[in-house]
């Protein structure tokens, strides 16, 4: 489960995220199983952050750093991905039907276990 600061501060916007982060270099933030569905994370940093089983449906990761994070099982269907940096991210089982992935850093193919359409 999500420590239950950090999904309240990221709903702060991604400039307070950010700094926190700068703030708490050594914090790795959990984010598992959060519903953080349709937020606006534009630029968050949001980098080796556990979002494994995370809701995230239509939310707008437009630029943002997802770069090493946990995104196993998470449910991304409908997501902005647009120009986010997903290079060595965990994407095992995550979801992805009707997300927008135009630009998105990605170093290596999908893993067979990734679900880009549910059809």
């Amino acid at each position: 489960m999500a420590d239950p600061d950090h999904p309240n501060m990221l709903r702060q916007g991604s400039d307070a995220w950010n700094a926190w982060r700068e703030g708490n270099p050594d914090i790795t933030p959990d984010l598992s199983e959060a519903d953080l569905s349709e937020a606006d994370l534009r630029e968050a940093n949001l980098s080796c952050a556990n979002l494994s089983v995370a809701k995230l449906r239509q939310a707008n990761f437009s630029e943002a750093n997802l770069s090493r994070a946990n995104l196993s099982l998470a449910f991304l269907e409908g997501a902005y991905l647009n120009r986010a940096n997903l290079r060595r991210a965990n994407l095992r089982g995550a979801t992805f039907g009707g997300a927008d992935l135009w630009g998105a850093g990605l170093a290596r193919r999908f893993p067979a276990s990734v679900y880009l359409d549910r059809a």
